[in-house]
């Protein structure tokens, strides 16, 4: 008799694993891109926001950017939760997790700025 298997499944754990590696890489990257950039010397510091420290504009990015890390992790959670049941390879499920929750914080905030 010919006994077939049940599909593979992707661990949970590992998509998981490749999805915060892809966070891993996107802000390391954003932070030695902005690091490399030679700073123009600021002689108008009239605007808001135009003559912040290094240590302060980094304070400003975690206050402003941790709710919205937030909302992609929580998103990331609840999709690769979903996709691992579908497809067979962690790299594939843990990638398409973290685009499938740019995508949903990408539209709630769309929704959330129109609604304003």
């Amino acid at each position: 008799m010919d006994v077939v298997d049940a599909p593979r499944r992707a661990s949970f754990g590992l998509s998981l694993l490749v999805a915060l590696g892809w966070y891993a890489t996107v802000i390391s990257a954003v932070f030695v891109g902005r690091s490399g950039i030679p700073a123009a010397p600021r002689t108008d510091c009239s605007v808001m926001f135009s003559c912040l420290t290094p240590y302060e504009e980094f304070g400003l990015l975690v206050l402003v950017g941790s709710p919205v890390l937030v909302g992609l992790l929580v998103c990331t959670l609840v999709v690769a939760g979903l996709l691992a049941r579908l497809i067979s390879s962690p790299i594939v499920a843990g990638t398409l997790s973290v685009l499938g929750s740019v995508v949903v914080v990408a539209v709630v905030g769309a929704v959330w700025q129109g609604a304003r």
